[in-house]
């Protein structure tokens, strides 16, 4: 007996759609998917553009590196350096007393 109460119970709650409530679904689907969406869609590439003007205007405009005048200068005294800290390592790897 209280499984019958039971299905009484859900089926008074159950949710009933007629024949016609899918019909309409899909032509309510199809009306708004088929609706000229052009204006709202160009408001929402509007920001998206002009965001996109303004960083490639800040990366052309940017702060420029000044290269050195003369490369050569630099790289000379970087491997004369170097070659002073060899011979660092070799004086300090022979005696004292031999010096």
């Amino acid at each position: 007996m209280n499984d019958e109460k039971e299905e009484k119970l859900v089926s008074l709650l159950a949710v009933r759609r007629g024949d016609a409530f899918w019909p309409r679904q899909k032509a309510a689907i199809l009306r708004s998917a088929g609706e000229d969406r052009g204006p709202r869609r160009a408001w929402l590439l509007a920001p998206a553009a002009a965001l996109a003007a303004i960083l490639v205007l800040v990366l052309a405009r940017g702060p420029r590196q000044q290269l050195p005048n003369d490369p050569q200068a630099v790289s000379a005294a970087f491997i004369e350096h170097l070659d002073l800290l060899a011979d660092m390592d070799v004086l300090e790897a022979i005696p004292e007393e031999e010096l």
